[in-house]
């Protein structure tokens, strides 16, 4: 569901992958990708080193002219060079790519394999150059819907360049984002067996990002925001995490001492009942980093404390998010920011972190929407919710899911010198697509 119609309110998504540091109080433990430098991991190998052997006859796609191409040069190759010769995994990735863009995803998956295998006999286990293979890879098993095949690729490219680079080089930075942002979109996306460790997992590298940029460049770097805000998002999510879809977690229950979950929901617990905390310190972070940096952007740590604001508000705290709004209303004249900018912040309640999406038979709702009047009051809350009008027809499924929306989401209030007021009458259009 999208909003149009009233504004562009904070959303919480893969969109928050941005910047802070978790400094004291109560914060989620850190647990580091595990490492082995004598081995990738045994999922890898279970996948990526099988024998060179021949392929069972499957049914294929039309071979297209640059795929016949590339299988008569490989086999010139082999006939001359061996199995193994030097070049034959480039000539691989050739075959692999065709294949791929044929949508012959399975066979591109064994040719990108192979690649990687005669690539690692000639140039090493820690080579580089598999790195495009294994992204390819990743490709087409996103395409076969093979998440968990792709997420043993994605942890085995993070393994790779650590070894060539170590757990804390900058080089490392741009992996862990690409691996944050995997787990991030598994999660929303609810792909894989176990979305609880994909938050872990993102809350893990966000922080560790912090760590390297702090060591690295200092504690006010302006590149800290983007894992800080990484940060606040994953608590967020932590937060409002319910369970997997097919079996729900049960959180602050006593279990017997032979219970296997134990450990894991132990675990959840420690990590939903930190993420309050932990997601109000990297903001503050954030706002710390920006007031210290000559070369922050203007009005940006104000700015900043209007997110702290948001936390407070999202939390139920209205008296913390109060004083840190009008901090914020105050800090923006002082710092700055136009008549339009505090306008775009507090001339209209915003909702936070933005309405949830209606997703619940998504197809069936596809061109559908929803006209809603409705309140806000000083407090962030909705009041006087009215649908005016609903496409198509009157459906009362989709009136009674639009309604129930607005009366759960929580508002940044509107503001006039500085004070939270009610707001009356806004109109605003759900569409479902």
């Amino acid at each position: 569901m999208t909003q149009t119609e009233f504004s562009s309110p904070v959303a919480i998504g893969l969109m928050f992958t941005a910047t802070a540091l978790l400094c004291s109080g109560a914060r989620a433990e850190i647990k580091p990708v595990p490492t082995d430098a004598g081995a990738p991991p045994p999922a890898f190998i279970e996948a990526a080193t099988q024998p060179l052997q021949p392929e069972k006859p499957r049914r294929q796609l039309r071979p297209s002219e640059a795929v016949e191409n590339y299988r008569k040069r490989i086999e010139e190759m082999e006939a001359e060079y061996g199995a193994y010769g030097a070049g034959i995994d480039e000539q691989l990735v050739g075959l692999a790519t065709a294949l791929q863009r044929s949508g012959a995803h399975e066979e591109a998956i064994s040719e990108f394999r192979r690649a990687m295998l005669i690539n690692r006999v000639n140039e090493g286990l820690y080579s580089l150059n598999q790195v495009p293979m294994i992204e390819s890879m990743i490709d087409s098993q996103v395409a076969l819907n093979q998440w968990d095949d792709a997420n043993d690729n994605q942890q085995y490219l993070f393994w790779l360049h650590e070894q060539n680079y170590g757990e804390t080089d900058p080089r490392m930075l741009p992996v862990i984002e690409r691996l944050s942002d995997w787990h991030l979109k598994a999660y929303v996306e609810e792909k894989g067996e176990t979305l609880f460790e994909h938050l872990i997992s993102a809350t893990n590298l966000y922080q560790l990002a912090v760590d390297i940029i702090t060591q690295n460049f200092g504690a006010d770097d302006l590149r800290l925001v983007q894992a800080l805000r990484g940060l606040k998002v994953t608590n967020y999510y932590l937060f409002t995490y319910k369970g997997e879809p097919q079996q729900a977690v049960m959180v602050n229950t006593s279990f017997g001492p032979g219970d296997p979950n134990a450990p894991r929901r132990a675990e959840l617990d420690h990590y939903k009942m930190a993420s309050f905390s932990s997601g109000k310190d990297a903001l503050a972070r954030i706002v710390d980093v920006y007031e210290q940096n000559p070369q922050s952007p203007p009005a940006a740590s104000a700015k900043a404390i209007v997110e702290l604001g948001d936390w407070y508000m999202m939390f139920n705290k209205w008296h913390s998010a109060k004083e840190t709004y009008g901090k914020a209303y105050h800090a923006l004249w002082d710092n700055g920011a136009t008549n339009q900018e505090i306008e775009d912040i507090f001339g209209h309640p915003a909702a936070l972190p933005d309405l949830p999406m209606l997703d619940e038979d998504g197809n069936g709702l596809a061109n559908a929407y929803v006209t809603v009047s409705y309140d806000v009051t000083a407090y962030g809350k909705a009041r006087n919710i009215q649908v005016i009008s609903s496409s198509p027809g009157d459906t009362v499924s989709i009136r009674a899911r639009a309604r129930n929306v607005i009366k759960r989401a929580k508002f940044r209030p509107r503001f006039e010198n500085g004070e939270p007021v009610d707001t009356v009458g806004i109109v605003q259009r759900f569409v479902f697509d």
